[in-house]
């Protein structure tokens, strides 16, 4: 019976690629013109290439044939038609080197015409090892963080999970160089450095990972890998994912300092207060006087003292916003009005400093449970921070998604400053750190508690160009 035919399936190319990816076996798409459209996972796995050395490609990269797709198609549906069983043909990998396999090549007509190259014995040694199955559920099934490399730093196998860290697709990393997977990014701040082919080894080592989307703290062991002879052939990094545990930990600290601030500021703040009421109110009959009798120059220093009461007034008010949890209720806020209320300050604000601001929309936010004056002091506090962080120049961008588990919406605010240095990042949450010379430090710890007393997270990500934080919060 004939291996090679038309295929008419109904649907689009796209159905197609789907289909070939759940193959256990090497398969590559080649349209009319006889460039390459897609791969599976398995023909890097065997060929050595990665997917951006083969798409777009001549097929004879891999298949040596001198003629076109279509003359390959009848040649070989010929000497099926001879043979009454299917044919070989060579191929060859990265290296040139060349071997034969039996081959079924399928041919669409629907939409387009393409062939579908099925070279269906080339992993017939995979599937009877063991150790391959158990890589096979460690880079699919688990939780665990997985890169092997081989002796020159290119990636030979990557887990999901690992891809997930990088923010990167599997068929993107696999058979690429480190340098090119890391580009831009130098070598003592990469996920993998290429000095642990020279012995480097780690073992349950604390470090953290930021990608474009989120921030992760890891475990990490690596070590080398040798051949019979002992020498080095590769090296692997395993890593598990505790950002879950680590956030857990930092929050009962967070909250053991916070609740011995808010005690401070329970038994302080009246004591502070009615004193500094009275003063107020004598400065500003002073200030009455003053300005009455046509005395300037005191009536200046008189306004700079009711401003800096005013301030410690302020102060006092985020202490208490650090105390125990207060009586406060909650209903249904509606995030549409309440940006809709931010927006036009936030804008003023940047006007001053030359900055833009964008506000990037994707259809209307879900209504979600709090406080509306407190979720706009927490919007307003994050972009004033932004625009202040920016300078004289840049934009600032505004946007919601729901996020990957579904149940959250994530408001993003990325400003394009310099960034958040990795040695303070963890530390801008905590009370009374500030980089601001005229800073109290108690900003971002207010609004951390406001998002964390309704359920919701914030995170920060920088990469060196700029800072996100992602304030997610629960949605009805």
């Amino acid at each position: 019976m004939s291996a090679s035919f038309s295929l008419h399936l109904v649907g689009s190319s796209g159905r197609l690629q789907r289909f070939m990816h759940q193959l256990p076996t090497a398969v590559l798409l080649v349209n009319q013109a006889g460039s390459i459209v897609e791969v599976n996972e398995q023909l890097l796995r065997v060929t050595g290439y990665s997917r951006d050395q083969l798409v777009k490609q001549p097929f004879q990269t891999i298949l040596p044939y001198q003629g076109s797709a279509e003359q390959l198609y009848e040649e070989l549906l010929h000497r099926e038609v001879e043979a009454g069983s299917s044919v070989e043909i060579d191929w060859r990998d990265k290296h040139g080197r060349s071997k034969k396999t039996p081959v079924m090549i399928l041919r669409q007509q629907d939409e387009q015409e393409l062939y579908l190259i099925h070279l269906y014995q080339l992993v017939q040694e995979t599937n009877q090892l063991l150790s391959e199955r158990l890589l096979g559920k460690l880079t699919h099934d688990t939780s665990l963080g997985l890169f092997i490399l081989d002796e020159h730093a290119y990636i030979i196998e990557a887990s999901q999970t690992a891809c997930k860290l990088l923010g990167m697709e599997r068929l993107s990393v696999i058979n690429k160089h480190v340098d090119q997977v890391f580009s831009g990014i130098p070598e003592q701040h990469r996920l993998i450095k290429k000095e642990l082919l020279e012995g480097v080894k780690l073992q349950n080592i604390a470090t953290s990972w930021t990608n474009d989307n989120q921030r992760y703290e890891l475990i990490v062991d690596a070590n080398t890998l040798q051949d019979e002879c002992g020498k080095t052939v590769g090296a692997f990094v395993l890593f598990k994912d505790i950002t879950n545990l680590r956030s857990f930990e930092q929050k009962i600290e967070r909250n053991e300092r916070l609740a011995m601030i808010g005690q401070i500021a329970a038994g302080t703040a009246h004591e502070i207060r009615n004193p500094l009421t009275s003063i107020k109110g004598f400065l500003q009959m002073f200030l009455k006087s003053f300005a009455d009798s046509g005395m300037d120059r005191e009536k200046t220093y008189t306004e700079i003292m009711l401003t800096e009461i005013n301030r410690i007034n302020s102060l006092v008010s985020e202490f208490l916003l650090l105390s125990k949890p207060r009586d406060i209720q909650y209903c249904m806020v509606d995030l549409n009005t309440v940006f809709g209320e931010i927006l036009p300050i936030v804008e003023s604000q940047a006007l001053l400093y030359g900055i833009d601001v964008r506000f990037t929309s994707q259809g209307k936010m879900p209504m979600v449970v709090g406080d509306n004056e407190l979720l706009k002091q927490v919007f307003i506090n994050i972009c004033k921070n932004g625009i202040e962080a920016m300078g004289e120049q840049g934009t600032l961008q505004i946007s919601h998604h729901i996020d990957q588990d579904g149940d959250r919406v994530s408001i993003d605010i990325h400003d394009t400053g310099p960034g958040i240095p990795l040695y303070i990042i963890d530390k801008i949450f905590d009370p009374f750190f500030t980089t601001k010379e005229e800073g109290t430090g108690l900003g971002l710890s207010v609004c951390q508690k406001i998002i964390h007393d309704i359920g919701g997270q914030i995170r920060v990500s920088s990469k060196g160009y700029g800072t996100t934080f992602h304030i997610m919060l629960p949605y009805l």
